[in-house]
């Protein structure tokens, strides 16, 4: 029987050793999803609706998993994993769909969509990215996903509110050279109240004249603009710690307050998953200009 060099096991005993190691991660899948319909039962008791998504923590463990992961096996393999089996987990217990913005590429879209939220969910395509906003309002707990593009052909975050669909997450999550599933989106939710404490917070804002020139010097990343003869409307990303003032100042001192600024979400910031696991991901796009 031959051995294999720097092992000191035989091939049999190699694959012996994998069959016994993933049947200890079957008997883990099962574990957990049980504990997972523990999860949503206890909440359903307590009044709460079964949740596909949950931002906050889905962030809080994915840190964790870039940190402890290592060797040959690629990341983004290990997140597609997780994403799938917590998703699959979850829909069991919630019947929740996600929509599409239409008028990405759809190929691109439904990668994105499976790579995040697995194959047991309904993906539902939709005309565009106000469409999506409108179904989500109009739902129980579905969630939207839109695509991230510098100029919008339309501003559909003037239809996020409080009340209704919210920017819950940024995605990709985890930024690495050459990941499949590249495609920059926003995930949108509702939720029972804004969330106060996220790392970055999200906010709708119109000018009557051009787009401030220096709002990435004032550290405001611009998500999306939209430009028509009334003014600009924009998307902007900015850090969660700052209070609305705040964010109205920082736009004063590139070059203009806006007329209209709200809050419309927030989100966690995308970790660097090609160095540092406690670095996150700053754009380096040009700001557009008025």
């Amino acid at each position: 029987m031959s051995h294999l060099p720097d092992s000191g096991l035989s091939l049999d005993d190699l694959r012996t050793r994998v069959d016994e190691i993933d049947a200890r991660i079957h008997t883990a899948l099962m574990e957990r999803a049980q504990a997972e319909a523990g999860i949503q039962a206890a909440g359903r008791a307590a009044g709460a609706a079964p949740a596909l998504f949950q931002p906050e923590r889905d962030a809080d463990l994915m840190r964790q998993m870039v940190e402890r992961h290592q060797g040959d096996l690629p990341l983004a393999t290990v997140e597609h994993i997780w994403r799938d089996l917590i998703c699959a987990c979850t829909s069991l217990q919630a019947d929740t769909a996600v929509h599409l913005d239409g008028s990405a590429d759809l190929i691109e879209m439904l990668d994105l969509a499976r790579f995040y939220f697995g194959f047991s969910v309904e993906l539902v395509p939709g005309s565009d990215a106000a469409d999506v906003v409108g179904a989500v309002t109009a739902s129980a707990g579905d969630l939207g996903l839109v695509a991230l593009i510098d100029r919008a052909e339309l501003p559909w975050w003037r239809g996020l509110s409080e009340s209704g669909a919210l920017v819950r997450a940024r995605l990709p999550f985890v930024i690495l050279d050459e990941r499949p599933a590249d495609l920059p989106a926003l995930v949108l939710a509702k939720a029972d109240s804004m969330i106060d404490n996220a790392d970055i917070a999200v906010y709708d804002a119109r000018w009557s004249d051009l787009l401030p020139g220096n709002l990435m010097d004032e550290g405001i990343e611009v998500l999306s603009f939209f430009r028509s003869a009334a003014g600009v409307d924009a998307l902007l990303a900015i850090s969660g710690e700052l209070t609305e003032e705040d964010v109205r100042a920082a736009c004063l001192a590139a070059g203009a307050a806006p007329e209209v600024l709200r809050r419309v979400g927030g989100y966690a910031a995308p970790i660097d998953g090609n160095g540092d696991p406690d670095d996150t991901f700053a754009a380096e796009d040009e700001e557009p200009q008025g």
